[in-house]
């Protein structure tokens, strides 16, 4: 998947993901217009970030559900 796709599956703006995974703003701007490579150390941590992220929003969806179906029986 597309990094950018995956940062906003994440709702996490360029900046707020550049501060959490220490890759410049500017370097995941140019890397999600495909106008620049990341390392392979900045990939790993990014896609890290974005993986945690997304998961905690699945597991807080998750859980939203279920309290909901709890109320509804």
């Amino acid at each position: 998947m597309r990094l950018k796709e995956l940062r906003r599956m994440a709702d996490l703006t360029q900046f707020q993901l550049a501060q959490r995974c220490g890759v410049s703003r500017m370097r995941l701007s140019l890397a999600e217009c495909e106008q620049l490579g990341l390392r392979p150390d900045e990939d790993h941590d990014v896609r890290k970030v974005l993986l945690e992220v997304i998961q905690s929003r699945a597991a807080q969806l998750n859980g939203v559900v279920s309290s909901r179906e709890a109320v509804a029986v």
